[in-house]
């Protein structure tokens, strides 16, 4: 179920970023550039493409040359961020989001990825407090990410009834999300609410391809109804499509 959604971290496609002596050469990078600004968001913008394909030490370079033109821009403190998760220096990931937060203390993207860092941490409460806060902030537009963001945390912290209730506020917001549907479906079952559980699945089934979770899901569910024609359906077409997948294997050693 685990799947989190970071918001505001925006990475382009650049031809051509792969050795330094590019990026020292680019115009609008040199260090006497008028346009700072620009400069500034060129030098963000390469370091998160350095991010992307691994090569922090350019990404910390990028990144100091950015800080050094706009030393007050939020942006680059969450920037800061992501690249020491990545790098898994996570006291310096926390010093960086709560310097991006004095700067942007409204900044509904900063609150949304702050709660994605303390959710991975264990830290659920203060996860929680960040991505309500994250709604809450003036002009925020993710907000259906953010519901589902509190949803999958209260999940990893075993709050099954939390869960549920923030993932169907992000599906109120975003209806058409295959995943959270299938969630919640997987919620319902988990919270032995089967009625539901099938309903949702139905609603999914009939805007996605089938998998092996969602097959077993449907079997699962169709057990606990003792509807045991539907069980045979789910149970042929998992062998007959998934025949290695975990899901079906469990099948076969009626671990279910």
């Amino acid at each position: 179920m685990k799947r989190f959604a970071v918001v505001g971290l925006i990475i382009t496609a650049l031809a051509g970023c792969s050795t330094q002596s590019y990026i020292e050469t680019s115009a609008g990078l040199t260090e006497n550039s008028v346009d700072k600004t620009a400069a500034s968001r060129s030098r963000l913008t390469l370091a998160l493409k350095y991010i992307e394909i691994e090569h922090y030490q350019n990404a910390k370079i990028n990144l100091d040359k950015a800080s050094r033109y706009t030393p007050d821009d939020a942006s680059i403190y969450l920037a800061y961020a992501y690249y020491y998760q990545k790098v898994k220096e996570y006291q310096q990931a926390e010093k960086a989001y709560l310097y991006a937060l004095d700067l942007a203390p409204d900044d509904g993207n900063i609150h949304n990825n702050f709660g994605v860092f303390l959710c991975g941490l264990a830290r659920f409460d203060e996860a929680e407090t960040e991505f309500l806060t994250a709604i809450a902030s003036p002009g925020y537009n993710q907000i259906a990410n953010s519901y589902e963001n509190a949803g999958r945390c209260a999940h990893e912290q075993g709050n099954n009834t939390l869960a549920l209730k923030y993932l169907q506020s992000s599906l109120a917001y975003e209806p058409q999300n295959l995943n959270v549907r299938f969630s919640i479906a997987e919620l319902h079952y988990k919270l032995a609410d089967y009625a539901v559980a099938k309903q949702q699945l139905t609603k999914y089934e009939s805007t996605s391809t089938a998998t092996a979770r969602s097959l077993w899901l449907g079997f699962n569910i169709a057990e606990k109804l003792n509807n045991s024609a539907v069980a045979e359906v789910y149970s042929r077409q998992l062998l007959a499509q998934f025949p290695l997948a975990f899901q079906t294997q469990k099948y076969i050693t009626n671990d279910y």
